[in-house]
C-alpha cells in the first residue's frame, strides 16, 4: 500500500491515517509536477506512475481518446514496449476493462480477470504479462466527457479498498485538468501561429495591392481622357479592388468564393444580370485580377453594350469540365457592337493580364446580337495559390 509503513507501535487507525497523509503528499507532488509538465504525454505518464504507486500495482497503462472515439495507448509501466503494439487502439467493442470504463464513463474494477466471464478474453491476452486484478479509471473533463484512461493491474487477485479508489479518483481529477490545459495551450499556440501567418500574408498582399494600384493609376490617367474621365475610370477600378479586398477580409485571408467576387462587382447594375456557376474558392491574388476583369466587362456593357439599353441583359456563367475551368460573359438584346479602334487598359486587363495570370487566351467576340467574352484555363491554374 503506497509508502505507508506498518509499525507495531501504531494502532490500526494511526497506520491508516499515516497512509492517507502519505497518499496526499504524493498527490500534492503530482499536482505541482503537472503544472510544469512540458508535454501532455509526459504529464499523463506521471499520473500513471503515481497512481500505481498509491495502490501498489505492478502494471499500468495510460490511453488518450482520439478523434475517432478510440483509446490510443501512449504509455505503460511494467508491461514492456510490446504492449504498445498489441493494444495500440481500444474501441468500445473490445472486451477490455478500459473499453467498458469508456462506455460507462465510470471506473471499472475487476478482482480477478481470469474468473470473470466478461473478461476471460482479455485475461488470456494479458496472461503473458501476469495481470490478474485490474482497475480502469476514466479521465473526464468538467462536463463529464472522457478524455483519457488510466488502468492499473496487480499480479494477483485484488479488491481495491476505499483509500485506493480515492487515490485513483484524485489522480484522474488532476489528469483531467492537465489534459484540458494542454489542449487549450495547443489551441492558443495554433491560433497565435495562424495570426502570425495572417499578418505576413496581409503585409505581402498589401504590397502587391499597391503595385496593382500604381499600374492602374498610370494607365488610367494616361491617354486622351480628360482629367474628370480619367478620375472616374480610376475610382471605378479602385472600387473593384476594394470590393474584393473587403470580401477577402470577411471570408478568409487566403481565398474568396468566385460568386462573391462576381456579385460584388455587379451589384450596382440591377437585376438584368444572371449569374450561375458552382462554388469555387479562388486565391487572393487571382481574385483581385478576376474582380478587375468583371469590373471592366460590366463597365463596357453599361457604356456601350447590353446594359446601356433598357432591354439588354447579361448572362455570366462558369463551370468545370475535365479539370478545365471556363467563364462565359454573354450580352443579349443590346446594341450592335464593334471592336474598339484603340484598345485601352481595360482591354489589356481582360486579355493579357488575365491571360498571363491563368495561362489562357481569352476570346472576344463582337457579334451583331451582342458582345461575348470567354476564357478557358486549367482548374489548377485558377485555384493554385
Amino acid at each position: 500500500m503506497s509508502l505507508a509503513l506498518e509499525s507495531p507501535y501504531l494502532s490500526e487507525t494511526e497506520q491508516q491515517l499515516t497512509a492517507e497523509i502519505e497518499d496526499l503528499r504524493q498527490i500534492h507532488g503530482l499536482g505541482l509536477r503537472l503544472g510544469e509538465a512540458s508535454t501532455l504525454s509526459e504529464g499523463l505518464m506521471d499520473v500513471l506512475r503515481t497512481a500505481a504507486l498509491l495502490v501498489d500495482a505492478s502494471l499500468g497503462s495510460v490511453q488518450l481518446l482520439n478523434a475517432d472515439g478510440q483509446l490510443e495507448m501512449i504509455g505503460q509501466i511494467g508491461f514492456g514496449p510490446s504492449i504498445l503494439d498489441q493494444f495500440a487502439i481500444v474501441t468500445l467493442k473490445d472486451c477490455s476493462v478500459c473499453a467498458v470504463a469508456l462506455n460507462r464513463r465510470a471506473r471499472v474494477a475487476v478482482r480477478d480477470l481470469r474468473k470473470d466471464r466478461d473478461f476471460t478474453e482479455i485475461a488470456a491476452a494479458l496472461r503473458s504479462y501476469g495481470a490478474v486484478g485490474a482497475v480502469s479509471t476514466p479521465i473526464l473533463d468538467k462536463a463529464g466527457n472522457v478524455l483519457a484512461m488510466i488502468s492499473v493491474y496487480w499480479l494477483e487477485e485484488h479488491e481495491p479498498d476505499d483509500r485506493e479508489l480515492a487515490g485513483l479518483d484524485l489522480c484522474a481529477e488532476l489528469a483531467g485538468r492537465h489534459v484540458e490545459r494542454s489542449v487549450a495551450a495547443r489551441a492558443l499556440h495554433d491560433h497565435e501561429q495562424r495570426q502570425t501567418l495572417l499578418m505576413r500574408e496581409l503585409a505581402h498582399r498589401g504590397k502587391n495591392l499597391l503595385q496593382v494600384i500604381q499600374s492602374i493609376a498610370r494607365r488610367s490617367l494616361s491617354g486622351e481622357r480628360t482629367l474628370d474621365e480619367a478620375r472616374e475610370v480610376f475610382i471605378g477600378r479602385l472600387g473593384a479592388l476594394s470590393n474584393t479586398y473587403s470580401t477577402l477580409t470577411e471570408e478568409s485571408a487566403e481565398s474568396v468564393h468566385l460568386r462573391n467576387i462576381v456579385t460584388a462587382e455587379l451589384q450596382s447594375h440591377g437585376e438584368r444580370i444572371n449569374v450561375r456557376g458552382p462554388a469555387i474558392s479562388v486565391p487572393a491574388k487571382k481574385a483581385q485580377t478576376l474582380a478587375l476583369v468583371v469590373h471592366e466587362l460590366a463597365t463596357n456593357a453599361a457604356k456601350y453594350g447590353a446594359l446601356s439599353v433598357p432591354t439588354g441583359r447579361v448572362e455570366i456563367a462558369w463551370g468545370i469540365t475535365n479539370d478545365q475551368f471556363f467563364l462565359d460573359w454573354v450580352e443579349i438584346d443590346g446594341p450592335s457592337v464593334e471592336p474598339p479602334r484603340k484598345p485601352g487598359f481595360g482591354s489589356v486587363i481582360i486579355t493579357y493580364v488575365i491571360g498571363s495570370e491563368l495561362k489562357c487566351e481569352p476570346t472576344l467576340d463582337y457579334q451583331q446580337s451582342g458582345f461575348r467574352y470567354r476564357f478557358d484555363c486549367s482548374f489548377a491554374a485558377l485555384t493554385a495559390a
